[in-house]
């Protein structure tokens, strides 16, 4: 197992057991007396709770609580990204609780113990990656319409970079902005771009540049671009473009 790419190994920890959990799902929908329908309105994905246990060795009690205060460490940046064995998927997210249990062999004496273990929840979301840790990835040049595919089961947030081969006042784009309340497919319009200059729609990051620097002012858009579960069909009103969409695509 690794911690934003470190081998728990270098602890003497090993993972032991994994209770894995699915998203919160957060819905304000109402039947309002005396309306003979109610109000629905689309849930919203809150973070989901994994809860890991480990076992740290050592050969003394001082190695190992040396050992389990290194394993905790690593948890401790603003965000972790967790590597599990035998699990497909990422979790990236925060530590938001961890219990330590000391000689869980109940050997009779503390000092003779070789392991202690120690319990970690994580509030987070599971996350797909290529095999060399890079994003998915689709690009078309010189179209009017693409379809990217996306293999998670809820939106995923992507990056939308957008190159024009020639200057232009504006270009539109559809199918990466929903109303996140209704579902509505809006329209993005980005003005003034400049030839072989790349604007890029960072959904993860919330950031909308132009060859690094911010160009939010220029560009119309409702909300971060995101990606449907299984196929988002893409349009451009310019074929004069080249666009690749990167995502890492988000599982419940």
């Amino acid at each position: 197992m690794n911690i934003n790419g470190w081998d728990i190994s270098g602890a003497q920890a090993k993972q032991w057991n994994v209770t894995p959990g699915f998203s919160d799902i957060e819905n304000e929908s109402e039947w309002q007396r005396g309306s003979p329908l109610p109000f629905f309105i689309n849930g919203s994905i809150g973070w989901k709770t994994i809860r890991i246990t480990f076992l740290v060795y050592g050969s003394d009690r001082n190695e190992i609580l040396q050992n389990c205060s290194t394993l905790l460490s690593h948890m401790m940046s603003e965000s972790v990204t967790l590597e599990l064995d035998k699990f497909d998927h990422k979790f990236c997210g925060f530590m938001s609780k961890h219990d330590f249990t000391e000689n869980p062999l109940a050997r009779l004496k503390v000092t003779s113990n070789r392991l202690s273990k120690l319990t970690v929840d994580f509030s987070c979301y599971e996350f797909a990656e290529q095999p060399n840790g890079s994003p998915f990835s689709e690009s078309a040049s010189g179209m009017l319409e693409t379809v990217v595919t996306n293999p998670g089961n809820i939106r995923t947030p992507c990056m939308v970079e957008i190159t024009p081969k020639v200057g232009m006042e504006q270009l539109t784009i559809t199918g990466i902005n929903r109303n996140l309340d209704t579902g509505e497919n809006l329209r993005v319009v980005i003005r003034s771009l400049t030839a072989n200059s790349t604007v890029i729609l960072d959904g993860e990051s919330g950031k909308i540049t132009e060859n690094g620097a911010n160009k939010a002012a220029d560009v119309d858009i409702w909300s971060l671009p995101i990606l449907l579960p299984g196929e988002t069909r893409i349009t451009l009103d310019s074929t004069w473009t080249d666009m690749t969409v990167k995502y890492r695509p988000r599982f419940m």
